[in-house]
Parts: structure tokens; sequence; C-alpha cells
């Protein structure tokens, strides 16, 4: 075999075996890079989910209820929860909860962000979406709520006027 063809056949072989071994390679970098990319991104979603659901709990357990010390810790982690893992309109919500608290209002609506942290919820768990407004059972009313229920049945019904 004259030199030339001996070298032919030595860039084929080496084309043939190097260019698929090449391929392989990349494909592995590029499948490693896209798995690395997706776990991280499960990850975040899986964190974000576990503080928004946590949040979601401590807003609803503080709901209708008396504010015992650990209520008031519950809520102030709740609203460092929001800040950390809540998107732009949940932390705008929980700005107006504060505020009202802490002008002593006498109604804090908590309804509208615990509907908005159960769509986000539902949405991001794939779950089929809820209508309606949030609702809880409480065993015992605290005081102030007894009242405003003994207000409203007190007061006069206007269609039996």
């Amino acid at each position: 075999m004259d030199p030339v063809s001996s070298s032919l056949i030595d860039v084929r072989l080496a084309i043939s075996v190097g260019v698929p071994a090449l391929i392989a390679v990349a494909g592995l970098f590029l499948a490693h890079g896209l798995n690395a990319r997706r776990e991280v991104y499960n990850k975040r979603r899986e964190i974000r989910l576990r503080g928004l659901e946590s949040a979601y709990t401590r807003l609803a357990t503080s709901a209708q209820r008396d504010w015992t010390e650990d209520l008031k810790r519950q809520f102030e982690s709740f609203v460092a929860e929001i800040q950390l893992y809540g998107t732009p309109k949940q932390i705008e919500l929980t700005i107006e909860i504060v505020k009202a608290l802490s002008e002593h209002r006498p109604h804090v609506s908590f309804d509208s962000l615990l509907e908005n942290l159960r769509d986000t919820l539902r949405k991001e768990l794939k779950m089929e979406p809820v209508k309606g407004h949030v609702w809880w059972y409480r065993f015992t009313l605290p005081e102030w709520a007894k009242n405003q229920t003994k207000e409203i049945a007190d007061a006069p019904n206007p269609s039996e006027q």
C-alpha cells in the first residue's frame, strides 16, 4: 500500500471515529448543562412553594383569632416569608395589612391575600382552580368577632321593614 492511500485511510478512520465521539461528548456536556439547569429551577420552585405554603398556613392560622404572643411571632414570620417568596402583588397586599394593623383599624381582612396565595399555590401545583372566597372554621371565636356577629344578628333586616 502506498503512503498516500495509507494516510487517506487513517484520515477517514479518524474522521469516522472522531466526529461521532466529539458529537457524543458535546451531547453529554449539553445534556448535563440542561439537567443542571432543570434541577436548579425545580429546587427554586420547591423552596418557593414551601415558603408560600408556610406563609399561607401562618396567615390562615392567625385569622379570626385573638393575637397571642405565638400568633404575633407567626405573623411576623409570615411577613418575612412573603417578602422573600411572594409576588409583587402579594407583597403589596401584605403591606396593606401591616399598615392597617399598625394603624389599629378595627377590621383588617386577610381574605384578598389568602385568596391570592391559595390561587398561586394551586396554579403552581397544577391543581384545579377554586372559585369563591377563602373560608375557615373556628371552634371558638375571639370576643371581638362574637360582638360583630351579635351586632349583625341584632341589626334590623331591611327586607322586613
